[in-house]
């Protein structure tokens, strides 16, 4: 039995410069159309949820950061805080935009994993992080009380096309310093062999 190794290993520094890089820009990002903002050089495309994936993982790893860091962290959650709060509607708006689309994508990633299993064992560490994002802006969406019953019945669907392509319970498939942030219950799907 084949199991997934982690693609790529963590770079925390990468992922603080995306956060603070994706909080500055927030306003005007929130009350644009575009899903995917603008971002300098080798950081990844601005989402919300992709700024919410990575506030948590970094939230609770925060013991591995250094003070200075730690600063830069809670600017950005401020700054995230702010954003929420004073552009409400179209910060809901944004996660109501994003949700359905995270779930397209993973119908796709599905459909590639089922259609090339052995090419599925290459793209799922790095290809699964779109429903890691699915559930932290699913977790957005309840907090804010703007979950729609169908976008539930998607995400129930799509991960029941994920399950047929992969044997849950197995070892965690990211870089280890990221195990505590995902537990298994909630996170099933990056505990996974083939």
């Amino acid at each position: 039995m084949a199991t997934a190794q982690p693609v790529i290993r963590y770079d925390l520094d990468h992922d603080l410069r995306a956060v603070e890089a994706m909080a500055e820009r927030l306003v005007p990002y929130v009350y644009e159309t575009e899903l995917y903002g603008q971002m300098p050089g080798d950081l990844p495309r601005l989402t919300l949820g992709g700024l919410l994936m990575r506030l948590h993982r970094l939230s609770v790893i925060s013991s591995l950061l250094t003070p200075e860091q730690q600063q830069r962290l809670k600017a950005a959650k401020d700054s995230l805080e702010q954003t929420r709060t004073k552009w409400l509607v179209a910060y809901e708006g944004k996660v109501k935009q994003e949700l359905p689309a995270r779930i397209k994508s993973l119908e796709q990633f599905a459909t590639e994993c089922s259609e090339n299993p052995r090419n599925c064992i290459e793209i799922y560490p790095s290809g699964i992080e779109k429903r890691v994002i699915a559930e932290v802006l699913k977790d957005e969406a309840e907090r804010l009380a703007v979950l729609a019953p169908e976008m539930r019945v998607a995400l129930t669907n799509v991960d029941g096309k994920i399950r047929r392509n992969v044997k849950p319970g197995g070892p965690f498939i990211w870089d280890p310093r990221l195990e505590p942030v995902y537990p298994r219950d909630k996170y099933w799907f990056l505990y996974v062999s083939f």
